[in-house]
């Protein structure tokens, strides 16, 4: 089959992460793979699947183009650039937007125009948008064709948590969807509670988190002197340096646990928040304690040499770093955010869950884990439920099934009014 992954860039993060592991899965099974970006950026470079090829649409032009190069970072030029009008009263009435509550913007509508001639020209089997705006975008782009393949958007967070106007975005767009993905329980869901999208239109895959590359990545020699020293216990965590991730209470719960015992904490990633998640350490006195590196390419080596790996975010869709760290053998302690960590952890089973913003709780937690490790072996087992062959198989199964016709897909203008109902609209 002929499947298009289609989301707003490859900076890193979480998703495109996922998006390149499926990518490399659904091609070791014989697939063709096309990966359709919204933005040129590529912070996961070296793992862009050799045989998939990348497009890039421009947003003003409303164009798709491919770089048929061997370099990806090559084939993300950026194109030439012209300005262009758009009617915004008669586009409106064209979409049939509500205005007020999901007013689409003109790069989004141009990326959308991009979109539908890449699906027209290339005629993809299927079409799996991840992250808000590149689902807007694919399913907007549905729009402009008078047929299109079963587009099946696959939805990575708490949709409780996104913005309304995301929301209200998805709300709009959902019935030119075939069938949606959640990538856990939670996350599905909260799909059908807050955008009322029923629940036979969607399944629960877990993303493809174990791969070979993470196992090798992990028996990498250790790449910071302080996981060298095994007199010192190591917390580790990993993540965007963004808000949703609340780093400033793993900061003040290290804080607490460190007039206990020795230890150390690094954060990996990169944000917005790195100059007050610094300031906090330094208010702290903990800067001879807590580093905070950066992006860095391997993280498995620090997982797999860390004393506990910690996940203090206030929500996530899965927590892909809270499954990479069980594949490396690493205890784990989250906070019971909705909607993944408690699935992974098998409700408390596999490692400790705190409440949300409970620094005393979180650093309690850590300290039990120091004292009484599990066994790695456990958490490798539970690992392997998010392996890239069973998600690769989940997803296969799903899209042939759309694709036979198996399931049937509503048809986008008469199914706007009965999706409307499902919110009392």
């Amino acid at each position: 089959m002929h499947i298009t992954l289609v989301i707003p860039d490859l900076k890193g993060g979480g998703a495109e992460r996922m998006v390149l592991n499926l990518a490399q899965g659904l091609i070791d099974r014989g697939h063709g793979i096309d990966i359709v970006l919204m933005r040129p950026l590529l912070d996961y470079v070296e793992e862009v699947p050799d045989d998939a090829r990348l497009f890039y649409v421009d947003p003003v032009r409303g164009r798709s183009t491919i770089r048929d190069v061997a370099s990806p970072s090559a084939r993300l030029q950026h194109l030439s650039q012209s300005a262009g009008g758009v009617n915004w009263l008669d586009t409106a009435r064209a979409f049939d937007w509500d205005l007020l509550r999901c007013r689409p913007d003109l790069k989004l509508l141009n990326r959308a125009r991009a979109i539908a001639s890449y699906i027209a020209r290339e005629t993809p089997d299927c079409v799996l948008p991840s992250l808000p705006r590149a689902k807007a975008a694919t399913l907007m782009a549905a729009r402009f064709l008078p047929e299109h393949p079963p587009i099946v958007p696959i939805v990575h967070n708490n949709y409780e948590r996104r913005r309304p106007r995301d929301r209200n975005r998805l709300r709009h767009l959902a019935p030119h969807a075939a069938h949606f993905v959640g990538v856990s329980r939670g996350a599905a869901e909260r799909l059908a509670a807050v955008v009322g999208v029923p629940q036979e239109r969607i399944t629960t895959i877990y993303n493809p988190v174990v791969t070979p590359a993470l196992r090798k990545g992990a028996a990498d020699p250790a790449p910071h002197p302080w996981l060298r020293d095994s007199a010192t216990p190591v917390v580790l965590s990993a993540g965007r340096l963004e808000k949703a991730k609340d780093f400033p209470t793993l900061i003040k719960a290290f804080a607490r646990l460190a007039t206990r015992r020795p230890c150390r904490l690094i954060i990996l990633g990169e944000g917005k928040q790195r100059e007050n998640l610094q300031g906090l350490v330094h208010k702290l006195e903990l800067d001879d304690r807590v580093v905070l590196p950066g992006w860095v390419d391997n993280p498995f080596a620090y997982m797999a040499r860390a004393s506990v790996f910690v996940v203090s975010s206030t929500y996530e869709g899965l927590s892909m770093v809270l499954v990479e760290a069980l594949a490396c053998g690493c205890p784990s302690v989250s906070t019971d955010c909705p909607s993944g960590p408690a699935e992974v952890l098998r409700d408390g089973k596999l490692g400790a869950l705190v409440a949300v913003g409970d620094e005393d709780g979180l650093a309690k937690a850590v300290e039990q884990v120091l004292d009484d490790p599990p066994e790695k072996r456990v958490l490798q087992r539970r690992a392997e439920d998010f392996s890239v062959n069973v998600a690769a198989t989940a997803y296969e199964r799903l899209i042939r099934t759309l694709v036979a016709g198996a399931q049937d897909r509503p048809d986008p203008r008469e199914g706007t009014d009965a999706h409307r109902g499902l919110r009392g609209e």
